[in-house]
């Protein structure tokens, strides 16, 4: 009964049906984006690519702190 209802569609119709269909078919990937305090691994790393020790860093906020 389908393959009758295409046979009856106009060559542009058709077009449309087929690339829908293809569409269709194409595996939907999908990339997982991490939630919550696990989205922020590695942000800072975009800013200052050497690691410091915590004493380090925490020194800079307090001085923030200070300001």
């Amino acid at each position: 009964m389908a393959i009758e209802k295409v046979k009856q569609l106009d060559e542009v119709r058709a077009r449309q049906l087929l690339n829908w269909l293809q569409r269709e078919e194409l595996p939907v990937t999908t990339t997982r984006q991490p939630a919550g305090a696990m989205a922020m691994l590695g942000f800072a790393r975009r800013f200052r690519p050497a690691s410091r020790p915590s004493s380090e860093w925490m020194n800079e906020l307090r001085s923030g702190e200070r300001e």
